[in-house]
């Protein structure tokens, strides 16, 4: 994957390619996870096909190939026509937002409590089975403490929240906090 790596931030020295806007100040041309992979660039037919063509050198040296009916390409901002020829050049599918990346919504726009309302019942539904099955008393106090307040404050401060958001929010998180901490 260290060579995929070199192969798309090579791109940025092709005069064709230009960032994505939001990822020029990082220097951002793709971002990898586990067997994903994201790509970024401006919504010109130039930059999308020199970031692909960097891609498809990868995959000619190492064999390894995407599958293109499980990939697609998000477009924002520009008319239909010029995403249309995007998605013909290249061809993959055009896909639409929002949709989920290891189960957080991801949209074009900030994110409201509601979206990531399900996200945070699955997180609650998992630790209430651990207290019941593996931790004692001083260690779910340990868990909420270092873990889940410490993740949940740092992911969901991008969240924008309205005065019943919150108070869905404080009962939900009292709720799976009662099993935990008796006082």
């Amino acid at each position: 994957m260290e060579y995929l790596s070199r192969c798309l931030s090579s791109v940025a020295g092709d005069k064709q390619f230009k960032y994505h806007p939001r990822c020029k100040k990082l220097n951002i041309t793709h971002m990898m996870f586990v067997d994903d992979l994201l790509m970024f660039a401006r919504a010109d037919i130039p930059s999308v096909t020199a970031l692909f063509g960097a891609f498809t050198k990868f995959s000619l040296a190492s064999g390894l190939l995407a599958n293109f009916h499980k990939s697609e390409v998000y477009t924002v901002g520009i008319p239909d026509s010029l995403s249309d020829q995007i998605v013909e050049q290249i061809g993959i599918p055009k896909g639409y937002f929002p949709f989920k990346y290891l189960g957080v919504p991801l949209t074009t726009r900030k994110l409201k409590f509601a979206d990531c309302k399900p996200l945070i019942e699955k997180i609650v539904a998992r630790v209430k089975s651990w207290s019941a099955k593996f931790l004692s008393y001083a260690g779910r106090l340990q868990l909420i403490k270092s873990v889940l307040f410490d993740v949940l404050s740092q992911e969901l401060w991008r969240v924008e929240f309205d005065q019943s958001d919150y108070l869905e929010q404080s009962s939900c998180c009292e709720a799976s906090m009662g099993s935990f901490v008796r006082l």
